[in-house]
């Protein structure tokens, strides 16, 4: 009796609690396009029927209580009922997370963690540029970002000056991608000097990289595809879900998959992951401005890209711009460091063979391996499901041809006697008549012949 009422209070408690956090998302319709450009606005675009949405449900949840005593809003809106709303914000797939902040609205690319969206609304509420005003808050920024990279003006922070209006554009067309911040040069420890001021200053891998504008003019687009290029550590971890934000730099991407299912595999990886990061490190004179080094986890997205059922640990170059991808000959366990650097600068002069491409056969070869992951992924998922999405339409369609194939033939039906009679009264030579005749009559009964 005591384990029941516990039990009911337990459940009771809950529910209380599922209630507590659901309360902090806002359902949301079609009252929305009115509303939000008032406040800051959090929103999950999902629909019912998709799992992904299913699975982030819980993680929007802690999203939602973190920002509870914030002035950001949190709010979902059904595609699926709302789909003029959903189609006003460009809203092509589920689940999209998108920030409003005005009139800027920015859409979320990364993870769908707690710690990923969190920081994606930290980054989109603003301010684009923010201001360091001693060295306690430099420090403090130095550490937030130890394990990313961070941008820093020094000089006057004026927007009458030329370089720092410049940033201060770039910083709010890359909002959600880095961290802009400002600072007088006297925020700097005594070990950091800037060759000019005012200059840019790129924070990353415990070093210090300046901005070099080309033939000493600044322009928006240099220092744009500047900040691109270094707003990444040099090699770190991503997933499938931010690797298409790195693929934005233009550089190609070395891929290192690491795998440690077993023993070996595991060496394997630790020592491909040891060089990568060596040369991404101590040769960035060779390498840094044409690649960028990374390494991951999930095999899945390297198999996308090769459309193949590969295993790890996988080696992959893969220019983002032409779609080619390359892999080297040489066995993972076998390469070498002298032969990993000659074979990256075969691919950047183009003296190696490229695979995959954009080409019609790479579009027919895609449908038929994304045919091919979503029956052996329904397969995985849920056999139930798969006998009846392929099982039994297949079954189906199998009797229909049977019965198609097998079923008899049906004859011409038979001609009827008034046409077999005229076929057979036809005029017959006399000798034939006059035999024909006699047969008749000795066939009636009362007609026997004489002799």
């Amino acid at each position: 009796m005591a384990l029941s009422i516990r039990k009911t209070v337990l459940t009771v408690l809950l529910f209380g609690l599922m209630c507590a956090v659901s309360s902090h998302v806002l359902e949301l319709d079609e009252r929305f396009l009115e509303v939000h450009k008032e406040a800051p606005w959090l929103v999950e675009f999902y629909a019912p029927w998709c799992g992904h949405c299913k699975k982030l449900e819980p993680t929007f949840h802690q999203v939602s209580l973190s920002l509870r005593n914030t002035p950001v809003k949190v709010g979902k809106l059904d595609c699926t009922r709302f789909s003029s709303v959903a189609s006003e914000f460009g809203v092509k797939g589920f689940p999209t997370i998108k920030f409003f902040n005005g009139e800027n609205i920015y859409t979320h690319k990364g993870d769908r963690s707690k710690e990923d969206i969190l920081e994606f609304v930290n980054r989109a509420k603003g301010p684009a540029v923010r201001n360091l005003a001693s060295k306690g808050k430099f420090d403090e920024a130095n550490n937030q970002h130890k394990d990313s990279a961070f941008f820093l003006y020094l000089g006057r922070q004026d927007p009458v000056d030329d370089m720092f209006s410049k940033y201060s554009n770039v910083a709010e067309q890359m909002l959600i991608q880095s961290y802009f911040y400002a600072a007088n040069p006297t925020v700097l420890p005594n070990n950091i000097k800037p060759a000019v001021v005012p200059t840019v200053l790129a924070f990353k891998d415990q070093e210090v990289v300046e901005y070099q504008a080309p033939d000493g003019i600044v322009t928006m687009s240099s220092l744009q595809d500047w900040v691109n290029s270094e707003r990444f550590p040099a090699f770190p971890l991503v997933t499938g879900a931010n690797i298409n934000d790195i693929a934005e730099s233009g550089k190609i991407m070395v891929i290192m998959v690491y795998n440690d299912e077993d023993s070996k595999s595991k060496t394997d990886s630790e020592r491909i992951k040891d060089m990568l990061k060596l040369l991404a490190t101590q040769h960035k004179d060779r390498f840094h401005r044409g690649f960028q080094f990374l390494w991951m986890s999930d095999i899945e997205t390297v198999n996308s890209i090769a459309m193949s059922f590969m295993k790890g640990p996988v080696l992959m170059m893969l220019n983002p711009t032409t779609h080619y991808y390359y892999i080297p000959s040489t066995p993972v366990a076998e390469i070498t460091v002298q032969e990993l650097m000659q074979y990256l600068e075969d691919v950047r002069d183009e003296k190696v063979p490229a695979l995959g491409g954009t080409g019609f056969f790479q579009r027919l070869k895609r449908i038929f391996y994304d045919l091919i992951v979503m029956v052996v992924g329904v397969w995985q998922s849920s056999r139930w499901l798969f006998l009846l999405m392929f099982g039994l339409p297949t079954t189906v369609i199998s009797v229909v041809c049977y019965s198609l194939c097998c079923m008899d033939t049906v004859d011409d039906l038979p001609e009827s006697d008034d046409e077999n009679s005229d076929e057979e009264h036809e005029v017959l030579p006399h000798a034939q008549q006059e035999s024909a005749d006699t047969e008749q009559q000795s066939a009636v009964p009362g007609h026997e012949k004489s002799e």
